[in-house]
């Protein structure tokens, strides 16, 4: 090793001493908090380095790691399958993430060049321990959680203003490049909760607290501010603000928009804001919107309806209310996303309140957003689409939405899944408590074939919430992938007794009672979807991945070129969804593919 250039090194066989230093520095990795629940990022590290220390680094090529790590088969092809690349990509950024934090003092650093399997391995200089890690407030990344504000009020009427403003400062902070903003949804539910500072921390990866109260006492409001550093609990600032409750809405805007400036130059400096047009809100539309968005969130077909009636609500309480239409957009869109309407008759509509919403403000992130789903996934318009999305993030880098489905429903679709990957987790750092977003990591993994950690990710989702049917189905849909159909039956059965009937449930199960042998289970699921296209309509890929499981290409994709014709959005799905895999040769599929606009 060429310690005086602090080069790294690659070894046929180390001397005795650096052969102990590494493997004692590999064990202590091994063991670390950041890779105690990551197993095959566990095993993908102890196989690289022990190859290496025996002198076999030669040997670490991708389809070497694809067959030893992650049990794929002889017949591998990476040209269908990057789950080397992609979890090769995720060990850099995990180790990374050690050497920021637990790691800081090892004596041994070891790292994997890009677009290399071999690890290379350097002396470091380690620091006294006690030492600080960083310099600025928060954690290197810059990251805060805004907690909900306080109500001290007497009259519990005054909550939704508490619950206003936090919302609101919220939104002013993911305004400021450089500093991650945990959302709204995951910040939300600790409120009320006696969470101390470290738990706080470690739950949402933050390193800087917002907290503050509210009280009300005649026409007089008093709002009090605090932030505060998590590691020493050392505050960093604290500001009281009076004012008249003359103009609530006004109020809310002048106090949020106080607080960012200041933590613009606390956190992020000067040039790091980014400016955006002035939106007016009127507090009761605005509260109705944020119920909107809860109910949203939930997924279920009658939560998405509940979101709908406060969307319309907000609407009608003001009708030149932007994110109210976005709102609308967003749940027209996955009505149809999910089947439960026909496409041809939501999605105009979903595009309709979209651009309502841009002609009422052109800088909202929100509506650019719902625009590019709808151009991607029905319209399948897919550079207008990537356009709205790179749009959305660079107005407001917070909106977790817009990581979300750039990275699901654009990236992803398209093959690219590392990218994919990163944009979803993106949403994750942003929305650590949200089922929703950690579902998206799931199955994210799915697509990237990686199915036990797609599995372990959705146990974590239930974690969150044990009644989310979506982390059932996508546990049924992995272990259905696996070849694990008993399994997969029991948690799809589940998933379907707390959504109901829904047809991309009865699709999964049929495909699965089909690749388990037990044709007569499928045969009735066929028979129930098609009983149900009778009065509702039903996405044709429902009976295409039945048929796919009962061996009957022809008939697959009969129903799948039916799905291109009706501009189905699950269709979509086909380019990278593992389900499709034994089509990839058909040419009926690769015309598919072309008709899409993927190829």
């Amino acid at each position: 090793m060429d310690q005086k250039r602090g080069v790294f090194a690659k070894a046929r066989r180390l001397a005795p001493a650096l052969d102990r230093a590494v493997r004692t520095a590999l064990e202590r990795i091994l063991s670390s908090k950041t890779f105690s629940r990551s197993l095959r990022m566990r095993r993908f590290l102890r196989y690289t380095v022990e190859q290496v220390l025996e002198g076999k680094s030669d040997q670490l090529k991708e389809y070497a790691v694809a067959v030893e790590v992650f049990d794929r088969a002889p017949t591998f092809d990476a040209r269908l399958d990057p789950i080397v690349r992609v979890e090769a990509r995720r060990l850099r950024d995990k180790l990374r993430q050690y050497y920021q934090t637990e790691g800081r003092f090892d004596d041994v650093e070891i790292e994997y060049p890009v677009g290399s399997y071999v690890p290379r391995w350097r002396k470091r200089k380690s620091g006294p321990p006690g030492r600080e890690l960083h310099g600025s407030p928060c954690s290197e990344e810059k990251s805060l959680v805004v907690l909900p504000f306080a109500n001290l009020s007497a009259d519990s009427e005054n909550e939704y203003f508490s619950d206003g403003l936090t919302e609101q400062i919220i939104h002013e902070l993911t305004k400021l490049d450089g500093l991650r903003v945990v959302a709204w949804q995951s910040a939300f539910q600790l409120k009320g909760k006696p969470c101390d500072l470290r738990t706080i921390g470690e739950q949402l990866h933050v390193g800087a607290v917002l907290g503050g109260s509210v009280r009300r006492s005649g026409n007089r409001v008093r709002i009090a501010a605090q932030l505060v550093l998590i590691e020493d609990g050392r505050y960093l600032w604290s500001e009281t603000y009076e004012r008249q409750m003359r103009d609530v809405l006004g109020i809310q805007d002048e106090i949020s928009r106080a607080i960012a400036g200041t933590l613009r130059l606390k956190l992020v400096g000067e040039a790091a804001v980014t400016q955006a047009r002035r939106r007016d809100h009127n507090p009761v539309a605005y509260q109705l919107y944020l119920r909107g968005r809860f109910h949203w969130n939930k997924r279920s077909p009658e939560e998405l309806r509940k979101s709908i009636q406060h969307y319309e609500r907000a609407i009608a309480v003001d009708p030149e209310f932007p994110l109210g239409y976005a709102g609308l957009a967003d749940a027209y869109s996955l009505l149809g996303d999910y089947g439960l309407t026909a496409p041809v008759d939501i999605m105009p509509k979903a595009k309709e309140a979209a651009e309502k919403a841009l002609s009422l403000d052109p800088t909202l992130a929100e509506a650019h957003t719902s625009l590019a789903f709808i151009k991607s996934l029905f319209e399948w318009r897919w550079e207008e689409a990537e356009e709205h999305y790179r749009k959305s993030i660079a107005l407001n880098p917070g909106y977790v939405t817009a990581h979300h489905w750039y990275g699901l429903d654009f990236l992803a679709l398209h093959g690219r899944l590392e990218d994919a990957e990163a944009e979803v987790r993106i949403a994750a750092q942003l929305d650590p408590l949200s089922p929703i977003i950690n579902e998206g990591v799931s199955y994210m993994l799915l697509l990237s074939r990686r199915y036990e950690e797609a599995i372990e990710q959705s146990r974590r989702v239930l974690e969150l919430d044990p009644q989310f049917y979506k982390a059932f189905t996508g546990m049924g849909r992995a272990y259905s992938l696996m070849g694990r159909y008993s399994e997969a039956i029991g948690l799809l059965e589940k998933g379907r007794l707390l959504a109901g009937d829904m047809p991309s449930i009865l699709g999964a199960l049929g495909q699965t009672y089909a690749l388990a042998g037990r044709e007569q289970g499928a045969r009735r699921l066929l028979a129930q979807l098609q009983a149900l296209s009778e009065r509702r309509f039903i996405p044709s890929t429902c009976f295409a991945i039945v048929h796919l499981g009962l061996g009957e290409k022809s008939r697959a994709l009969d129903w799948l070129e039916l799905g291109c014709e009706r501009h189905e959005l699950t269709v979509t799905s086909i380019n990278s969804h593992p389900l499709y895999d034994s089509l990839r040769n058909e040419p009926r599929f690769s015309a598919l593919l072309q008709r899409i606009g993927f190829t």
